[in-house]
């Protein structure tokens, strides 16, 4: 008979499960099964750290991505490691371990209720209660993980029962199952056509994508529809990718971190047709943008989120890519505003002369450091179009989501709140993508956080490389601030890291910039070295990232 762990490991295995995140401490029997079935373990240097890793490689995989907590303080610091891929609909699972039942509410060593930690960062939170149900509920968590909408979900085995027989008759893999796109939600066809008629019938249509798009891996749909009927396109921060922003019909990223033309174009508009996008508040800037005011028509596989935040005249419950699909072939049908080319074309030329205003930014910088908007125009140059791009929260994603354009696809990824998340969260992207390369964008305050996971970079050969932005401040806390006329030195100001040093005693490749004409060798050398790598650039702290709470001094 196999035992529990060996039962979990093995369908594990049938699902395609390459590599298991964790910060090892006990239940050995479970990674004995997991090396037998032939899945790489990731041994991280923090709990927090390989659930980061984990969550980053679920998202460009499209994959699970496991993660382990041992009993007690190890399983609160996974569940506090899981609100980012809870806001990022990334598919984690949390495979935990509790204490063994015979010692249960007898005060033990580490004893805690893990169920409770995982209640507001997953969408299902279940324990294998018997040794007969372990595949069952390993099956179960991958369901709902993957499903639409994908998310996090927990899973836990108490200790004892790892090593207890399971009677399992038979391992085995649910039909079209394991990757969020396996079950996509089939929209309701005169529901869509509404919506298209509405949108094909506006004289200024918009098309706003959200990082749904990215998850049904729908940009060639988009674009296709898109450039069919010469309607411009706009993005969330997440829904980066949804479209090259090499398109001239691309208006790139609105609300809060967002570039200026994008907010401008859904003022312009007249209807708008969102896709995958539950219009928050970053998206919306905090609902200042006026998508109330406007014909809204909404896409989503999640019927929960459609007209929750705002008055929606039609709705939509489908997949991105099959309500795309439909859409190219219905739109031939419809009628369009004699007015809509003309607004195309009004467009077009905001993008253009936009572009040609973020060129010139970067030659404004400030004296104090090197202006952030060099390094993206730097790092652009030296990456393909194929890499990916990582940004941590805050300013971060305002510096590259305005800045830094990319091209169609999951070529981006970022921290949803979690400061310090891009540098693990991008580590577990280059193992998902092992043949594009990976840079993740952060700061000195977010590079500390997780620093160590340098020792498991070069341990498991993951040749990311970190441009740490570095202006020994918490820059975006330091801004708001200064608008607010009162700053507190002792909560924003740290010491001068060489962060390119710290890299170098660890062993990876490490190089400081202090000057603009520096930063494209330096990027070049990293990226060539083929080894984990760090750029630490003296970065200006005056220079405000593209932020709509900025609009009365913005540049772009």
């Amino acid at each position: 008979m196999p035992t529990v762990a060996e039962v979990v490991a093995q369908t594990l295995k049938a699902y395609g499960t390459e590599k298991f995140f964790c910060f090892m401490g006990g239940d050995h029997e479970f990674w004995y099964a997991l090396q037998d079935a032939g899945i790489e373990l990731i041994n991280c240097r923090s709990e927090a750290g390989a659930v980061y890793m984990a969550d980053g490689y679920a998202r460009v995989s499209g994959k699970p991505g496991y993660v382990y907590g041992q009993r007690g303080p190890g399983v609160s610091n996974v569940a506090g490691a899981l609100a980012d891929g809870w806001w990022a609909k990334s598919p984690v699972i949390s495979l935990t371990s509790s204490i063994p039942m015979d010692v249960r509410d007898r005060f033990e060593y580490q004893e805690m209720d893990g169920l409770p930690l995982h209640v507001g960062v997953t969408k299902w939170n279940k324990t294998v209660s018997t040794p007969e149900r372990a595949g069952a509920m390993v099956r179960a968590a991958i369901r709902q993980a993957t499903g639409a909408p994908p998310g996090p979900v927990h899973l836990e085995i108490p200790a004892d029962m790892l090593t207890a027989e399971a009677s399992e008759k038979e391992i085995y893999r649910d039909e079209n199952l394991g990757h969020v796109n396996s079950r996509r939600v089939t929209p309701d066809l005169e529901q869509l056509r509404k919506a298209l008629e509405i949108l094909l019938g506006a004289e200024k249509p918009l098309i706003v994508a959200g990082k749904g798009v990215v998850i049904s891996e729908a940009w060639d749909e988009l674009t296709r529809f898109s450039e069919k009927y010469s309607i411009p396109v706009a993005t969330s921060l997440g829904g980066k990718g949804a479209i090259s922003e090499m398109n001239d019909l691309a208006v790139g990223v609105i609300g809060r971190n967002s570039r200026r033309v994008g907010n401008d174009t859904v003022r312009a508009s007249d209807a708008i047709l969102a896709i995958g996008t539950r219009l928050g508040g970053l998206a919306t800037h905090r609902w200042h943008l006026p998508f109330g005011e406007k014909r809204l028509m909404h896409i989503d596989p999640d019927p929960q989120i459609l007209g929750h935040n705002v008055r929606t005249e039609v709705s939509v419950v489908g997949d991105a890519k099959l309500a795309l699909t439909a859409a190219l072939e219905m739109g031939a049908n419809v009628k369009r505003h004699a007015g809509a080319h003309a607004w195309a074309e009004r467009i077009k030329k905001d993008i253009l002369a936009w572009r040609a205003n973020a060129e010139e930014v970067y030659k404004t910088r400030s004296e104090d450091g090197v202006h952030p908007a060099a390094i993206a125009a730097a790092l652009r140059k030296v990456m393909g179009p194929k890499d990916i791009v990582g940004a941590d929260t805050g300013a971060h994603g305002g510096w590259v989501g305005g800045l830094f354009p990319v091209e169609a696809g999951k070529t981006m990824v970022r921290a949803n709140g979690s400061l310090g998340w891009i540098f693990p969260g991008a580590m577990g992207a280059a193992l998902a993508a092992p043949d594009r390369r990976v840079v993740a964008w952060t700061g000195d305050g977010g590079m500390l956080y997780h620093i160590s996971e340098y020792e498991t970079a070069l341990r498991c050969n993951i040749p990311i490389v970190a441009v740490v932005l570095n202006n020994a401040c918490l820059a975006s806390e330091y801004h708001t601030q200064k608008r607010k006329k009162r700053v507190v030195k002792e909560i924003l100001d740290y010491r001068d890291v060489n962060f390119a040093a710290v890299a170098q005693a660890f062993g990876a490749y490490g190089v400081r910039v202090t000057e603009t004409a520096q930063l494209e060798d330096a990027m070049r050398d990293a990226l060539k070295s083929g080894m984990p790598a760090l750029i630490d650039v003296v970065t200006s702290k005056e220079a405000q990232s593209p932020s709509a709470n900025f609009d009365a001094t913005r540049l772009v």
